[in-house]
């Protein structure tokens, strides 16, 4: 058992303190994943970074430029300053301390420990931390943290009922899920698996590089060879089985389709109406150089554009 400043005892064998060093290590190796190439950093890394910084300061980075932010994180990383004009030059840019001090954290918990205080003087918060990470014999500051947080952790919870609510129309919009997806041990792997559409499963795991699929919505609609009640998450299911990842994927219609057909998708936000379908199905396929998949072979049309539809196991 280790007694923490609050006088509440926390066993460093418990599933909760356990479970706790996990979801910190989750999410250090995606944090570590951007901070390694901040050279780079982009408005979407910075958005990750603020899905797993656990300060409320962390979103000081929403206005940030990301060329500030790597200028500010070269720095912090290479110039050897005192830590006060650090945190000056954060500051300048509207970007809290304490913003500092956690990426200081995850980079390096071995020496910098998690801003859990008010923290006046950083150096005096250094000595103290370490001193406590002696008394309880610990190896870093990640044990630490974990130890001081772990009752109020749901982070690989919370991450879990997230993923198992994504459908096919609503991908788009977790593909940072990828980023924790890629951490998960066997087990959990197959036990979240289970519980996605196999399609959202494939797009999410996979590392492959991705090809954009126009659908012929009508035409699929129509086919005797797709069951369920919804044939387009039934032809999902069936892409998902192909070796290559089909993403993300678009669907034309014909203009006078919602007056022949039942389908959520009229409300996907890739969903097109166009009448005949075929002419925007071959030109959204030679603008974003993906295949198509339809019934039809689109012999009217010259083109060389692949069709999935019978590489299908229908």
């Amino acid at each position: 058992m280790a007694k923490l400043d609050n006088n509440k005892y926390v066993d460093i064998y418990s599933q909760e303190y356990l479970e706790r060093i996990k979801s910190l290590e989750v999410k250090r190796r995606v944090i570590l994943d951007i901070l390694k190439e901040y050279k780079s950093m982009n408005q979407q890394k910075i958005g990750v970074l603020i899905r797993n910084f656990e300060r409320p300061e962390k979103a000081d980075l929403k206005k940030i430029n990301p060329l500030t932010f790597s200028f500010l994180l070269h720095s912090l990383f290479n110039i050897n300053e005192s830590i006060e004009n650090k945190i000056i030059e954060f500051e300048k840019n509207k970007i809290s301390r304490y913003v500092l001090f956690e990426i200081l954290f995850w980079a390096k918990p071995s020496l910098y420990p998690f801003p859990t205080d008010n923290i006046k003087n950083y150096k005096d918060f250094l000595v103290k931390q370490k001193k406590k990470l002696k008394e309880l014999n610990l190896e870093n500051f990640v044990q630490l943290y974990a130890l001081e947080s772990a009752q109020n952790d749901t982070f690989i919870k919370d991450i879990i009922q997230k993923a198992i609510s994504i459908t096919p129309e609503t991908l788009e919009e977790y593909l940072w899920m990828r980023d924790f997806i890629k951490y998960l041990n066997p087990i959990e792997s197959k036990s979240l698996k289970a519980r996605l559409h196999p399609y959202v499963w494939k797009v999410l795991s996979s590392k492959e590089n991705t090809i954009p699929v126009i659908i012929d919505g009508n035409n699929i609609l129509m086919s005797k060879n797709i069951k369920g009640p919804e044939k387009i998450d039934s032809l999902l299911e069936l892409i998902a089985k192909l070796d290559k990842v089909y993403f993300p994927f678009y669907i034309v219609f014909d203009e006078n389709a919602k007056y022949k057909f039942h389908t959520k998708y009229f409300n996907y936000k890739k969903t097109y109406y166009h009448s005949p379908a075929d002419e925007l199905i071959i030109n959204l396929a030679k603008e974003y150089k993906g295949v198509v998949c339809s019934m039809d072979r689109f012999k009217e049309y010259e083109i060389n554009i692949k069709n999935i539809w019978y590489e299908l196991k229908l």
